[in-house]
């Protein structure tokens, strides 16, 4: 498939290198295209991956990611064109972090909303799903933990596009549990913030969450 992906940063990045060695092809989508870290994975990639604004990588893109900061994910909506999104599954990886008064990470959006809803929200002809957004970059492709396939909670309104995003999931080396509507984000959003401020207590990133049944 053809993949656009809003922002550059390490988890777009990310990202982009998975569905890359998965054989589909990725535009990032960045307000600045001649920064180095591009460039570098640009070379990584190869022809597979290409760059271009917001709107290249949204109209690009037959599945496309949303991999801003939160607090600038709806401004990178406008400017993508929410017209470009229409019909499409959009993975929707971002958390409403930002810096409270105690200097701790907290949310800026929680519990009677969430940046899921917003995201959808934003773009009402597109099937939103959140995915991704309760894992470190580092681990977001085929991560390698002991127990087997860990699991990613994964929510959204769309049945059928919460199914392809578990193909995708799987592909990546996920299980797919699905928390149902995408209101279901205003728990998995601090969810991501438990597992950061446990990784910024410890010192250690290198967390999955993993759900045991019997």
């Amino acid at each position: 498939m053809n993949i656009g992906i809003i922002g550059s940063g390490d988890v777009a990045r990310a990202l982009g290198r998975g569905f890359v060695a998965e054989g589909h092809r990725v535009t990032l989508g960045s307000r600045d295209r001649a920064k180095d870290k591009l460039k570098a994975w640009l070379a990584e990639v190869g022809g597979s991956g290409s760059t271009g604004s917001f709107a290249d990588a949204a109209r690009f893109g037959e599945v496309v990611v949303l991999a801003v900061r939160g607090t600038a994910a709806e401004a990178a909506l406008a400017q993508a064109g929410p017209e470009n999104f229409a019909g499409k599954v959009v993975i929707d990886a971002t958390n409403p972090l930002k810096m409270g008064a105690d200097k701790q990470l907290t949310l800026g959006v929680g519990f009677s909303d969430s940046l899921g809803e917003a995201v959808q929200r934003a773009l009402p002809q597109a099937r939103v799903v959140k995915a991704f957004n309760c894992v470190n970059n580092a681990h977001m492709y085929k991560p390698d933990f002991p127990g087997g396939t860990p699991e990613m909670f994964i929510c959204g309104d769309d049945a059928a596009a919460k199914e392809q995003v578990g193909e995708i999931l799987g592909a990546f080396g996920w299980r797919a549990l699905d928390a149902g509507g995408i209101e279901a984000s205003r728990l998995l959003e601090p969810f991501s913030l438990l597992g950061i401020r446990h990784a910024f207590r410890t010192g250690n990133w290198n967390y999955v969450f993993r759900l045991i049944t019997k």
